[in-house]
């Protein structure tokens, strides 16, 4: 089954850019822009306002900071 992958970023955001342009094109990623309404609801809901952009949530694990996103992405494309 495939995760659900959800990348949260904020306009203006150098690492979150980073973090975008290194998505593995096989996988599915919603990107949500932390700025918006819809953005907002998700991110309360994972308890995740007051963070530093970028951040992933798989499923329900949250990983901070743009390496480990990069790499956290890499590993669930490949099928880790």
């Amino acid at each position: 089954m495939t995760p659900e992958v959800i990348l949260f970023t904020k306009p203006d955001c150098e690492k979150c850019d980073y973090v975008k342009a290194r998505i593995p094109t096989d996988l599915n990623v919603q990107i949500m822009d932390m700025t918006s309404v819809d953005g907002m609801a998700h991110a309360a809901y994972h308890e995740l306002i007051g963070k530093y952009t970028p951040i992933l949530v798989v499923d329900d694990e949250v990983v901070e900071g743009a390496i480990k996103i990069k790499n956290k992405m890499k590993a669930i494309a490949s099928g880790q």
